[in-house]
């Protein structure tokens, strides 16, 4: 009787955790569907670098889940800042639309969008459109052309972005002081 009564408090706690857990994935915006792929330490999970020959660019989502859709690429952002009105930083947006190519590439699925997560809020969703996916080669192509130049110019006016900067110690332009 006794170890009847503990299989079944251990079924009404798993199903109130399972439940928990999907209201919150369902609050963050995040589809169900199977988590296939982590970029954390500690997770179980290998991740592999993605890579496209296409547009010779390489990185590792944070996560993929396969959804009935297709593949969503989800990268998780520790900024409590996100851009108004549900947009996405530019900066994040390249790398979503990154993604989005090389899951297409690597795993031959149809990825209808990605999403980024800003700290905790409601992931913001990127759609692989034409002008999104044109303006990404292009931004991809200006930076092949970029390497191949003696000298760049700063692209920005942030002191914050500079602070943090790798390359400000040898950078003639930094704001940082």
């Amino acid at each position: 009787m006794t170890l009847f009564a503990i299989a079944i408090l251990a079924l009404v706690i798993g199903a109130y955790l399972l439940r928990r857990s999907q209201a919150h994935r369902q609050h963050l915006g995040l589809p169900n569907g199977e988590v296939f792929y982590q970029d954390h330490h500690g997770q179980p999970m290998h991740a592999k670098v993605l890579h496209s020959r296409v547009y010779g660019v390489r990185g590792k989502p944070d996560c993929l889940i396969r959804t009935p859709d297709g593949i969503i690429p989800v990268e998780l952002k520790k900024s409590t800042r996100p851009p108004a009105r549900g947009g996405v930083y530019p900066n994040h947006l390249i790398q979503i639309l990154a993604y989005i190519v090389m899951v297409r590439e690597n795993y031959g699925e149809q990825v209808p969008y990605g999403l980024v997560l800003y700290g905790g809020e409601t992931a913001r969703k990127v759609i692989p459109s034409a002008e999104n996916l044109e303006w990404f080669a292009a931004v991809v192509a200006e930076l092949r052309t970029a390497r191949g130049m003696q000298r760049l110019d700063r692209s920005h006016n942030q002191q914050s972005r500079c602070r943090g900067c790798g390359l400000k110690r040898s950078c003639d332009q930094s704001l940082s002081t």
